[in-house]
């Protein structure tokens, strides 16, 4: 089983290999945004955090015995600072002797600065809160205190959910409306390939011709040429094979009616009792010429043997006629009603090979039909199936199951008693197929018997 990757369309391959990179690059983009707005708002938490440490340094002060720091801290001030409407905000100023000046003691546990007369920021974890922080050494000749202020990082976490629902809906809409221009750029710029695709698919089985070049991209130039040079080889091989063709059904048809001919006159000049085998002789050469003539017909309206330059109008009714008049003969060997029905109907078509499936249809019912039958062939243009030709006759009918495979070349019915290759049929359908027909194998009009009826679609009728 082939890879889905080698199934790929060249429309498939251009969208993945321009969305892929596209989808990373706007992903890193807007995880770049989401970092940089992050870093903004966290440093403006940053600077205020600093700003508290800062401003309570600056009410540092001792006392009037000058051993014990004190800091300036009205109570208002202090509800101020403790009031966020959604984190919880701590500090503590304590001096170089651990012991506590204000706030709250529960911060001596976090990590004091190293470094004097410098903020220091950073995270800590105390319980099971996680806090942020700003912690201030203050060293001068008076004095050594150290101040922390820590607040809980709620306003933090909503700030960053709300930045990447900012950054995220609209990266999201950038991204589906890339996709959609890429889907449809991709669409319009492979249309003139879907073009060329439509016409080569509607392009006939024996249609030869050169592809024009006139609307076809220039980078698909080459392969156009490609394709005309294929179709030139083709158009000749196709070319040769009916010289071929034609050359063989000459060469092969002259020597054996001479054949056929000698053994007519062998029989009358021959004894009594030598006549049967020259007139067994005779009924094989007779079966080895129709059988000859059938597989040549059967190549030569084959797809590969066939052109289509061939198809002129074609009046049905005349057509049928001759063929009516041909096997006459073979009618009346056999005790046979040979009827024919026509009315007016013409169709585009191949003159030779309409003949030959008339002349296969009605010989195939003779050969079939019992002595003393009707075969009755008829064309008209029928309301419902359009345009037809069909053949009727009272023989021995073929079983429904069978009707499948009848078309098949050299396929006999079990047990049929009249002479055959297993080819007039195979004729009908090839031909059939050539000209875009429908062959039906029915029951004849009483319920007994066969009628094969050939029905032409509507666009093989000329007009005007």
């Amino acid at each position: 089983m082939p890879r889905r990757a080698e199934a790929r369309t060249l429309r498939h391959r251009l969208l993945t290999f321009i969305s892929w990179p596209l989808l990373i690059v706007l992903g890193v983009s807007m995880v770049a945004d989401y970092r940089s707005a992050l870093s903004i708002a966290g440093e403006a938490y940053d600077n205020a955090l600093t700003s508290t440490a800062i401003a309570l340094v600056t009410r540092l002060e001792r006392d009037d015995d000058d051993k014990d720091i004190e800091v300036d801290i009205p109570p208002a001030a202090d509800e101020i600072l403790r009031t966020d409407a959604e984190d919880k905000v701590l500090y503590v100023v304590f001096d170089d002797k651990n012991k506590v000046v204000a706030g709250d003691p529960e911060l001596l546990q976090l990590p004091r600065p190293a470094v004097a007369n410098r903020t220091v920021l950073q995270d800590a974890q105390l319980g099971q809160r996680v806090l942020r922080t700003a912690s201030y050494r203050y060293e001068s000749p008076k004095l050594s205190a150290t101040v922390i202020v820590a607040e809980t990082t709620l306003k933090r976490k909503h700030a960053a959910n709300r930045i990447l629902a900012a950054i995220f809906w609209p990266n999201l809409l950038l991204i589906a409306m890339a996709l959609l221009l890429v889907y449809f750029g991709v669409r319009f710029a492979l249309k003139p390939l879907d073009a060329l695709g439509q016409r080569i698919a509607e392009r006939g089985s024996s249609d030869f011709s050169p592809i024009p070049e006139a609307d076809v991209p220039s980078e698909a130039g080459p392969l156009v040429r490609a394709i005309n040079r294929l179709m030139n080889h083709l158009g000749r091989a196709s070319q040769a094979q009916q010289t071929f063709l034609s050359n063989s059904a000459h060469q092969l048809r002259t020597p054996l009616a001479g054949l056929q001919t000698q053994l007519e006159l062998a029989v009358t000049a021959l004894p009594e009792e030598a006549r049967p085998r020259i007139e067994r002789l005779q009924e094989s050469t007779r079966r080895l010429i129709h059988f000859i003539h059938q597989m040549l017909a059967l190549a030569r309206s084959s797809s590969e043997g066939a052109l289509i330059s061939d198809h002129h109008p074609v009046a049905l009714a005349e057509l049928l006629e001759e063929g009516v008049s041909d096997l006459l003969d073979a009618a009346l060997a056999k005790g046979i009603d040979l009827g024919c029905e026509t009315s007016p109907v013409t169709v585009e078509g191949s003159r030779w090979m309409l003949r030959e499936m008339l002349a296969n249809l009605v010989e195939n019912a003779i050969n079939y039909t019992p002595a003393g039958g009707k075969v009755t062939a008829r064309c008209g243009d029928s309301a419902d199936d359009g345009p037809f030709v069909e053949v009727e006759d009272d023989g021995p009918g073929i079983p429904e199951s069978e009707r499948s495979r009848v078309f098949e070349r050299f396929y006999r019915i079990a047990d049929s008693l009249g002479p055959g290759t297993g080819l007039g049929l195979a004729i009908v359908k090839e031909v059939a197929d050539r000209h875009a027909a429908e062959v039906l194998v029915g029951t004849g009009e009483h319920g007994a018997g066969t009628r094969v009826r050939v029905c032409f679609p509507a666009s093989l009728v000329p007009r005007g």
